[in-house]
């Protein structure tokens, strides 16, 4: 079955798309779907105690080290330092 994943903490998942509000969840529908679209945010917020909860570069890293694969990636950030880690990451490891 196909999918596309929209994973974000805060914003309104769109049209078409499953909400993945964690790492963990965002993992867990790779494992049951065949994922067309991935849209990443970067920030995914902290845990109870202040600490930052894994984010969309970790989660990339995840994606590249596992052969993880996507039809089509965004980046849907707000953070630009950011983004431009995760897009070299990907650069590196997928075909874009």
């Amino acid at each position: 079955m196909k999918a596309n994943i929209y994973l974000d903490d805060l914003r309104d998942c769109p049209e078409g798309f499953i909400v993945a509000r964690t790492f963990e969840e965002a993992i867990q529908y790779f494992k049951r779907y065949t994922i067309e679209i991935l849209s990443l945010d970067h920030d995914l917020g902290e845990d109870e105690n202040g600490n930052e909860l894994p984010n969309g570069y970790d989660f990339v890293k995840h994606f590249c080290e596992n052969g993880l694969r996507a039809s089509k990636i965004f980046l849907h950030t707000d953070n630009h330092v950011s983004a431009a880690s995760t897009f070299k990451l990907l650069s590196k490891s997928v075909q874009l």
